[in-house]
């Protein structure tokens, strides 16, 4: 059942990236980080899933931490949209795109309001959740940059994707490290159920 599950994660995927194939003039390049867990996907997910991101998202050189999201209510069903607000003022659109329980989340980033406005169409962003046989979990988190053209996509392999991906591998840990050890966040907004 879970192997369909995540089968139909990645066709989703697909469908996502053939749409965007007849759009496509310049390459997309892609930035991912991943942990192993002891803990079970459904744990690791229901935690993941609907997590603050002012919790999560701190300042990183020239990157803003989060200050808020325009959502109310946990960002868990498809199609929902939130407002993302950093601390420079600036802020972008956040959709979730697809949510396969204790298995995978899609999601897209767009509307933005700073200087990846002009670089970026959109970003599409995908976690996985996987058992491995030794007991363990394996989360990836990818983030997949569609560049507005060839100048852009140059700057975003250059400067971005570098720069992007410490604050991912800082957000991921963070979770880890509450899930690992009983020290649980304390969601803001009441969490929904899958």
């Amino acid at each position: 059942m879970k192997r369909l599950l995540l089968i139909l994660i990645v066709m989703t995927s697909a469908q996502i990236q053939a749409q965007d194939k007849k759009q496509k003039k310049y390459p997309k390049l892609t930035v991912s980080v991943d942990v192993k867990s002891k803990l079970s996907p459904q744990q690791t997910f229901e935690y993941i899933v609907p997590m603050d991101l002012e919790h999560i998202f701190e300042r990183y050189k020239n990157i803003p931490a989060v200050d808020s999201t325009s959502n109310k209510e946990p960002w868990y069903q498809p199609g929902m949209t939130r407002t993302v607000y950093f601390d420079d003022g600036t802020s972008s659109e956040e959709t979730l795109l697809t949510v396969t329980p204790h298995v995978g989340f899609t999601y897209k980033v767009n509307g933005f309001t700073n200087s990846l406005k002009g670089l970026i169409k959109q970003i599409n962003g995908s976690w996985i959740f996987k058992e491995l046989d030794n007991k363990m979990i394996r989360i990836k988190w990818t983030y997949e940059f569609v560049p507005k053209n060839f100048f852009a996509r140059f700057l975003i392999n250059l400067i971005v994707k570098k720069r992007v991906k410490t604050p991912m591998t800082n957000a991921l840990n963070i979770m880890k490290t509450e899930l690992e050890s009983g020290e649980l966040y304390q969601y803001k907004r009441r969490i929904g159920n899958w």
